[in-house]
């Protein structure tokens, strides 16, 4: 895992979350990574499947949808392109539409 560089992707002040537990020990690092841009670090469980279910059920009551950006998968590129310009309101997911 590489860690340390993944700091480094982070916008100053930033935030790190490892969802989910690692099958290895993380690796270690430095704390000026944390220092030097005010960056944190925090880890989430993903949840049970009972959890899962529940959340899918109340998000699917409520008709709570994702706010997504859909390219198909021949546009992978500009999609790298607009995610760089910061385009995406939250996040970018490539559709494979030969197999809908």
């Amino acid at each position: 895992m590489p860690l340390m560089e993944y700091l480094q992707l982070l916008k100053v002040k930033g935030t790190f979350i490892q969802v989910g537990a690692p099958e290895d020990m993380l690796p270690q690092f430095s704390a000026f990574a944390f220092i030097a841009k005010g960056v944190k670090m925090g880890g989430s469980m993903i949840g049970s499947p009972a959890q899962i279910e529940a959340m899918l059920k109340l998000a699917d009551e409520k008709k709570i949808k994702p706010w997504i950006n859909t390219y198909p998968m021949k546009d992978a590129n500009q999609a790298i392109k607009d995610f760089n310009d910061g385009k995406p309101r939250f996040r970018i997911t490539l559709v494979n539409e030969k197999h809908l």
